[in-house]
């Protein structure tokens, strides 16, 4: 298969057209086709600004292009991803796939099924600051015997004045759990095995303490919200072993070019004919430890842990 040229990005919110509409409007490889969302007009508009066309539909946009960027919310992306990989566009995806695991294992099955590449934007893991550092962790690891655990705090701060995502209905609703839970699992699976088990309680507003038991004996632990206090915001991750302990570095770079990154990544995923390793079925896999803190948390309190459900049978 050849690279996908023809790029369309389903969505017209601040991230589709700030991230996703600017990385493909810049990017020398591919062309921009345009947008589609709810409101045509907000499509054209959008367009207007960063490049290609409004669409009707998303529908009209899927039959128009080589692949799709979805910056929607996850309970919207997931059908319209599944949608557009059975017509046989390859998607690249925002994080969290999904907000149950049916949804996010039609998108794995519609992936297989129309023979498509796949791939999530996981935004710290397209950063070469951070993606050295792993490197680095890893190659310790390696020398010194695999690490042993991991603490990780994710802090948003959307309540303050001005945040893009104030008025974002699905991150109001399910909280810093799917929205920054996400990034820190996608730094600590770097370098912890598979979670096995979870356990977790609520802290302030939509605070979420997560526990995570690793295939192996290694245990981590989350601290997520959305909701922190002013000057309380910003995320840490540390993991510790034989290696020393070691902490994630901050990244430099911006949004756009770690997007862009992810595009050559979905291109070459496609040329090549193989999966990427941050492909739907990864995403997949994120949303099942993130639905299991779900069903712990709702829960009596004193009950045991919940097991993460595995991928059904053909299922990848």
């Amino acid at each position: 298969m050849s690279a996908p040229r023809r790029f369309g990005v389903l969505g017209t919110g601040f991230w589709a057209e700030t991230c996703h509409g600017a990385a493909l409007a810049a990017h020398p490889g591919v062309e921009l086709v345009g947008f589609a969302g709810r409101d045509p007009a907000r499509a054209a508009q959008v367009a207007g600004r960063v490049g290609g066309r409004g669409f009707a539909s998303a529908q009209e946009l899927i039959e128009a292009v080589d692949a799709v960027t979805i910056a929607l919310p996850p309970h919207v992306q997931a059908p319209l991803a599944a949608r557009a990989a059975r017509a046989g566009r390859h998607v690249l995806l925002e994080k969290p796939l999904a907000l149950d695991l049916a949804a996010a294992d039609e998108v794995v099955a519609a992936v297989r099924e129309g023979g498509v590449a796949s791939l999530v934007h996981t935004t710290y893991l397209f950063q070469p600051d951070v993606t050295d550092w792993l490197a680095r962790v890893r190659a310790l690891a390696a020398e010194h015997g695999p690490w042993e655990g991991a603490l990780a705090r994710w802090a948003g701060t959307i309540d303050a004045p001005g945040n893009p995502y104030g008025a974002s209905a699905w991150r109001r609703e399910r909280g810093g759990l799917w929205d920054t839970g996400p990034h820190a699992l996608s730094v600590l699976l770097e370098l912890l095995p598979p979670v096995e088990r979870v356990s977790a309680g609520r802290g302030a507003r939509d605070a979420v303490n997560v526990a995570l038991e690793h295939a192996g004996g290694a245990g981590s632990a989350l601290s997520l919200t959305l909701t922190a206090p002013a000057g309380a915001g910003g995320s840490f991750a540390t993991v510790w072993g034989p290696g020393g302990r070691h902490d994630l570095p901050r990244f430099h770079g911006t949004p756009q070019e770690g997007f862009a990154r992810a595009v050559d990544r979905l291109r070459e995923s496609a040329a090549g004919g193989r999966p990427d390793r941050l492909d739907a079925a990864y995403a997949r896999d994120a949303v099942a430890v993130l639905v299991a803190v779900e069903e712990h948390l709702a829960r009596p309190v004193g009950e045991r842990t919940t097991a993460v459900a595995r991928p059904p049978a053909g299922g990848r």
